[in-house]
């Protein structure tokens, strides 16, 4: 039987919204992969909780001033700091593959509104995050712990696992098939017009229809912003002057030749793409 069939009905219920709500392809390898990304997060949840000497709860009062870490049944992160002054510091991160909720929430000085129990959803008293997902497993720490070491150990815990949550899930992405192989002109249009019920003829027409309409609005000077990997703009570039240099290989002096005054394309990367980026293995 596969990883996914033998998951609670619950949980695979999370998983095929999930891939729904991806695009990914709905197919048993999919499933059964998606069903590999869970099992991994629940595994490393479980043993950063063991290794910080947190203890697993099935109920947690809303008044209890201990911090608190939750994982939801879809896979986001929720740690909730013990209780100060003015409240809890709220982080909720939505560490999925989807694109219809935010990836980071902070809540200063928030609380629960009730009580937190597992299989049910936790709702806060203010932030732009009104409630979760059902949660799956509570984490908090004996009675003898005191705040400001709860603080640390659940800040150490979030740092960790938010990384490693982000890095199990880029595996889906990477064994997807129906992501090409390569990151061409014709690659690219089979995949659109597989995904969309197009012929590749009219994808490709697509594709290059949009390249031109990006080309023409940066040679008209706007600001033309690719989704969220970035912007691309033009930018005055100062004339340079002649000069003396070395070639690196050779290390003979060259004369390296006057540029004039031009306007260059410039690319500025948008925040989410640099933080996924950052998530990339780093080769050699």
């Amino acid at each position: 039987m596969s990883n996914f069939e033998n998951l609670p009905e619950r949980i695979k219920i999370h998983l095929e919204d999930l891939i729904r709500s991806s695009n990914l392809s709905n197919s048993e390898e999919t499933k059964d992969l998606m069903a590999s990304i869970w099992i991994e997060k629940k595994k490393l949840f479980e043993e950063q909780a063991k290794a910080l000497d947190m203890i697993e709860v099935e109920f947690f009062r809303k008044d209890d001033e201990r911090g608190v870490l939750l994982l939801t049944y879809s896979g986001s992160l929720i740690s909730l700091s013990p209780i100060k002054d003015m409240g809890r510091n709220i982080e909720y991160y939505s560490i999925k593959l989807r694109h219809d909720v935010p990836e980071v929430v902070i809540m200063s000085d928030s609380n629960v509104s009730g009580d937190i129990m597992v299989d049910n959803s936790v709702h806060f008293t203010r932030g732009p995050i009104q409630k979760t997902s059902s949660i799956f497993k509570i984490v908090s720490f004996k009675e003898d712990v005191g705040k400001e070491e709860q603080d640390k150990r659940i800040r150490q815990a979030t740092i960790f696992l938010t990384n490693a949550f982000v890095k199990v899930n880029r595996t889906i992405l990477i064994k997807d098939k129906n992501i090409p192989d390569q990151f061409n002109i014709k690659s690219i249009a089979k995949f659109i017009a597989s995904k969309n019920g197009i012929t590749q003829k009219l994808a490709k027409q697509i594709i290059e229809d949009y390249q031109y309409i990006v080309e023409c609005g940066i040679l008209l000077g706007d600001r033309v912003r690719i989704g969220g990997i970035g912007s691309i703009v033009l930018r005055k570039r100062s004339p340079r002057k002649a000069r003396v240099g070395i070639n690196p290989r050779t290390g003979e002096k060259i004369t390296i030749e006057a540029k004039p005054e031009m306007m260059t394309p410039r690319m500025s990367f948008g925040k989410s793409f640099k933080e996924k980026a950052a998530t990339v293995a780093i080769k050699g």
